[in-house]
């Protein structure tokens, strides 16, 4: 089984990366592309995941619950691991530009979405079948706070985690960013507490975004979301995100923010 598993994640690996250059240079930026393109690497991954520990799994009934718990870990955590991959994505953007590379942020974020989901995958057929102990150590904080971010509201409590195959809301302009809202909100009597462990980890990531046009401007658009609608169900946030890619595509590529487009589509 293993033995079989290293080529499908390659060949995984490699179209994905191949999508994502395609979403790169697509102009405008394919909705559905880009929904579709995180569903497959979010899935895939899972089970790939899963497949790694399959061989713990040998009667019938032990592989539908592995099947049915491998979706319920995919539900919890497919906004976290969206989200840090953008983060990712930032990161190898401003790397690229640091040594003189082309600028690839969607290969970059789609390997980044299997691979989590791959790690995320395994760690569901651990907690069903542990190799020690231990693992619950990590992996039941690490599941429970991906359920609160996953969960803000009873808006959130639906089958799939991303509705967004295609977005109604107009792309709001390139902005650049001002002060982070996420720390400053914590402790605040209108979020349940539970909603506190999103806002720290948003507050966090904001910080450690690096000052790279794509990763800017996208962090600046979610920023100004997140003032126009600090009280939101994550699905919303979902949408937020996108809207901040679209509106943020324009700067791929871009080696400084002064060389980029002044604003995205109005």
């Amino acid at each position: 089984m293993r033995s079989a598993i290293s080529p499908a994640a390659a060949a995984l690996g490699l179209g994905l990366g191949a999508w994502g250059a395609w979403l790169d240079r697509a102009q405008p930026l394919p909705q559905a592309g880009l929904w579709t393109a995180l569903q497959l690497a979010s899935l895939c991954g899972a089970l790939l995941g899963a497949l790694l520990w399959r061989r713990r799994f040998e009667t019938p009934a032990a592989i539908l619950s592995l099947a049915f718990a491998l979706l319920v870990g995919w539900r919890v955590s497919y906004f976290p691991i969206m989200v840090f991959s953008g983060h990712v994505a930032s990161i190898a953007e401003w790397l690229e530009l640091a040594v003189g590379l082309p600028v690839l942020v969607y290969p970059v974020f789609l390997v980044a979405v299997a691979t989590l989901h791959t790690v995320a995958g395994l760690g569901v057929a651990f907690l069903l079948r542990p190799p020690h102990p231990l693992v619950y150590a990590v992996l039941v904080p690490a599941f429970a706070v991906a359920t609160t971010v996953s969960f803000s509201n009873a808006h959130d409590f639906a089958l799939l985690p991303d509705r967004a195959w295609r977005l109604t809301a107009p792309v709001p302009p390139a902005v650049e960013p001002r002060a982070n809202p996420y720390l400053a909100a914590l402790g605040s009597p209108v979020y349940r507490p539970h909603l506190n462990v999103m806002l720290l980890a948003a507050g966090l990531t904001y910080e450690t975004i690096p000052p790279s046009p794509w990763a800017q401007t996208v962090m600046a658009v979610l920023e100004h979301a997140f003032n126009e609608n600090p009280v939101a169900s994550t699905q919303d946030r979902v949408v937020e995100h996108y809207l901040a890619y679209h509106s943020a595509h324009d700067r791929i590529g871009c080696r400084a923010l002064a060389e980029c487009p002044a604003a995205g589509a109005p």
